[in-house]
């Protein structure tokens, strides 16, 4: 989940200024509600309350010394005892605003003060433990797979996949295609986290999500755009373009069909596309001075 979001967040930071819709609250954490499997992962010992599961790579947690396995108790005074807690404090925040965090970590109370970051972007990043290659995106929402994580080879890759979602939500292309509005369609996470579980009775807002997010379908025309500005977020963030290529190439010819049969219904395969994105990462190379800095 770390590094899907560690990814997604370096696409995020270099959108073009016309793929912005605003300033968002970041902090970088990406949260849990306290299980037994994280009990025995972390040696925690409360029963209940909010664990840190990761910390986004230059976020506004990790720069003030928070680490997975911290457990919250309290933020600006309000005690946590789930996610619906730290939701609550972060939606009431705005971006450069300062925040208090106590927290348990290693048997010791500490304390960590930081002020919270913005992203240019309502969207969230979210892993799925499916072994299916999959990938898709709702209106605030990129989800992948497991399996898809395994499959990709290196970072690049996954940039690419994840840039090509997130050009869907940032072109609109849910909006053009359906109609619907860019609402949350998650209950009980603040803008500012990312979380493994929500609070209970919202588990079927996150099957819904996510199943929004799979069963997703668009025009041609979106498909081309999406190809076109996924590998151009994949690109300004320093990621290598011809990765978009070469994961293309690889799920037509190395998985079998029945571990892409969803993926390939929404994200079609062809030697028509192939071709595009060379052509794409071409231009964007030509554009490039040496070692792949822009002009």
């Amino acid at each position: 989940m770390t590094k899907v979001n560690n990814i997604g967040y370096r696409l995020l930071m270099k959108l073009p200024d016309e793929d912005k819709k605003g300033s968002f609250v970041f902090s970088g954490l990406l949260l849990s509600e306290i299980d037994p499997h994280l009990q025995r992962l972390y040696q925690i010992t409360e029963d209940r309350g909010v664990v840190v599961v990761g910390v986004v790579d230059h976020s506004p947690a990790q720069q003030s010394g928070i680490i997975a396995g911290d457990v919250i108790k309290s933020i600006d005074g309000l005690p946590i005892h789930g996610l619906p807690d730290v939701a609550y404090v972060f939606n009431h925040k705005a971006d450069n605003q300062q925040v208090e965090l106590s927290l348990l970590g290693g048997g010791s109370e500490k304390k960590s003060v930081f002020r919270l970051g913005a992203k240019p972007l309502d969207v969230s990043f979210r892993m799925v433990d499916e072994q299916e290659v999959n990938a898709g995106a709702s209106p605030n929402l990129i989800v992948v797979t497991y399996g898809l994580m395994r499959f990709a080879k290196n970072d690049d890759e996954i940039a690419v996949v994840l840039g090509h979602e997130l050009a869907h939500i940032a072109r609109g292309h849910h909006v053009k295609e359906s109609g619907i509005g860019l609402i949350s369609m998650i209950t009980g996470i603040a803008a500012g986290i990312g979380a493994n579980k929500v609070s209970p009775g919202s588990a079927d807002a996150v099957t819904r999500a996510v199943s929004s997010a799979f069963n997703a379908r668009f025009s041609q025309d979106f498909e081309r755009e999406a190809d076109y500005f996924g590998l151009k977020y994949a690109f300004a963030a320093g990621f290598d373009s011809d990765a978009g290529v070469s994961v293309w190439e690889r799920f037509a010819i190395e998985i079998p069909e029945s571990m892409t049969r969803n993926f390939f219904s929404s994200h079609p395969s062809s030697p028509e596309r192939m071709a595009r994105l060379q052509k794409i990462a071409q231009e964007l190379k030509s554009q490039s001075g040496p070692l792949g800095s822009k002009q």
